[in-house]
């Protein structure tokens, strides 16, 4: 079961984190189309603006006629640093077009053809070398479509001589990814520029580098030439911590807290799992030890009752008087096996109303030692007693602190390989009375020490039913003292023995803060 729950838990957690990952994958794939869209919308202005330039400076210029069916465009730029001219000659040929030209007042018909020829020439010439053309009007509104078509080329062509930020301003371009970026509802802050084989032109937002680990570029070509060739690119760059930041955050914190709270879960599972084999452990140790603690004296009173049957034993009176004796204490020792079995109930019902009243800690210990004592002698201990504490008197029940005591007091004869060396000291301190109960027995390790307060939990070294008793003392113990508001704590060594000390409110603070 618990290899099962392990493989869900991390079944669970590889399909949020593949779940996860292909949501960022096809928002990024989303995000990039959007993207592009922008600056598709944003190329097209730019281009169309220039297109419209020109064809507003054809519109007041003029252009030659030489002959029937064919045109001639000419463009003349100057520069002025290296004295050169660079004239641009836009030869159109119409062959099987249907035309009346304007060689009188009349307006163009409609042009009609299939094929339109174009040829090119670009020539550099010194001052005062000019190449010189005549010129008459045209109406460009007589064009068609292709003929427009092949002016937008030349356009394309002169356009090449401008610097990229004569052909498209910083604030225009800034103006048309703006309004692009808001239609779609993009809250990402952003830098732009346009690139020239890489290297940034004069046109760039302020903050715009080409080249950063730290931000997503996204670029598109602008100004292409009629063959689609263009060296300039439109860049947009977004800072990577901050895309789907906010988009992501709450997805992921959803996924992370249920995460956490199925890890919780598993672990509280596991805990109580293994806590309920432990305890089921326990009691099935805590029913073998009875088991044992009770068929060796009902063996041992059938042995008895047996053996007073025989006639010579009937008789003699000193021997029957011996057997009536065993018998006796077998019967004590079942019925005190009883009394810690029904203590097992009584720890789940001290909290209730427990009757207490003033009591003396020295007249406690003084009769939980009586009760101890033959056993003591019996096994040639010792047991010293130090009352240092001037102030003894608590708030509690009696009987319950007795059996306190006396359990603590077992645990240290139980607990001791040779003769049993107890001592017993009191003391004041902070306004409590303390009992410390020392033994040099076998001891114990941290580990135990921090389980002997558990029901059912009995040291042992391998064989269960080494100490005798149900492991049910201590935490009978420890409940008793929590419902007088007292403490109990030990210190302990193994092969040094161990120290318990026990400790109440005196009984006049008792009833000032109770």
């Amino acid at each position: 079961m618990v290899v099962f729950m392990t493989i869900s838990v991390f079944g669970i957690r590889v399909m949020q984190v593949h779940l996860r990952e292909n949501d960022e994958k096809l928002r990024n794939q989303q995000f990039s189309y959007t993207i592009n869209q922008v600056l598709y919308n944003v190329a097209t202005k730019a281009e169309r603006q220039e297109l419209d330039k020109y064809f507003k400076k054809f519109e007041s210029s003029s252009a030659s006629v030489k002959e029937n069916k064919m045109y001639e465009f000419f463009y003349k730029k100057k520069n002025k640093l290296t004295d050169e001219t660079f004239i641009y000659k836009h030869l159109v040929l119409e062959k099987d077009y249907n035309l009346k030209f304007p060689l009188s007042e009349k307006q163009f018909d409609s042009v009609f053809g299939k094929i339109v020829y174009s040829v090119k020439k670009s020539n550099y010439l010194k001052k005062n070398n000019l190449f010189r053309a005549n010129k008459s009007r045209l109406d460009n509104s007589s064009f068609t479509k292709t003929n427009r078509q092949m002016l937008e080329t030349t356009f394309k062509d002169i356009s090449v001589l401008e610097p990229i930020y004569k052909r498209v301003s910083t604030d225009s371009l800034k103006n048309w990814i703006r309004k692009e970026i808001r239609r779609r509802n993009i809250d990402y802050n952003y830098e732009y520029g346009i690139l020239n084989d890489g290297i940034l032109t004069k046109v760039h937002s302020e903050n715009f580098v080409p080249d950063d680990d730290d931000f997503q570029y996204y670029k598109l070509a602008i100004f292409p030439d009629d063959s689609r060739q263009t060296d300039f690119d439109l860049a947009v760059a977004f800072n990577k911590g901050e895309l789907f930041k906010k988009e992501t955050f709450k997805i992921q914190l959803l996924s992370d807290l249920l995460t956490i709270i199925i890890l919780i879960i598993y672990v509280l599972t596991i805990y109580f799992i293994i806590r309920q084999k432990k305890i089921s452990q326990m009691k099935t140790d805590f029913i073998n030890n009875m088991t044992h603690e009770f068929k060796t004296p009902i063996a041992t009173i059938n042995l008895i009752t047996d053996a007073m049957k025989s006639p010579s034993v009937i008789t003699d009176e000193k021997q029957l008087k011996y057997y009536l004796q065993m018998l006796k204490q077998e019967n004590k020792r079942m019925l005190s096996q009883v009394e810690n079995i029904m203590s097992l109930s009584i720890l789940d019902k001290l909290d209730a109303n427990i009757d207490k009243t003033e009591v003396s800690v020295h007249e406690i210990i003084e009769g939980a030692i009586l009760h101890v004592s033959l056993i003591i002698e019996d096994r040639e201990g010792s047991l010293e007693t130090d009352f240092k504490a001037v102030d003894d008197l608590v708030f509690g029940n009696e009987v319950l602190l007795t059996n306190v005591f006396v359990n603590i007091l077992d645990n240290a004869i139980k607990y001791s390989e040779k003769s049993p060396e107890i001592k017993v000291k009191t003391y004041n301190k902070n306004e409590r009375v303390y009992v410390e109960i020392s033994d040099k027995g076998i001891g114990m390790s941290k580990s135990e020490q921090k389980k002997i307060f558990e029901k059912f939990y009995r040291i042992s070294s391998g064989d269960i039913h080494n100490a005798k008793g149900h492991g049910l003392g201590l935490a009978y113990v420890q409940k008793i003292i929590k419902s007088h508001d007292g403490k109990i704590s030990v210190k302990s060594a193994k092969s040094v023995g161990s120290t318990f000390t026990v400790s109440f409110m005196i009984h006049t603070n008792y009833n000032i803060n109770n």
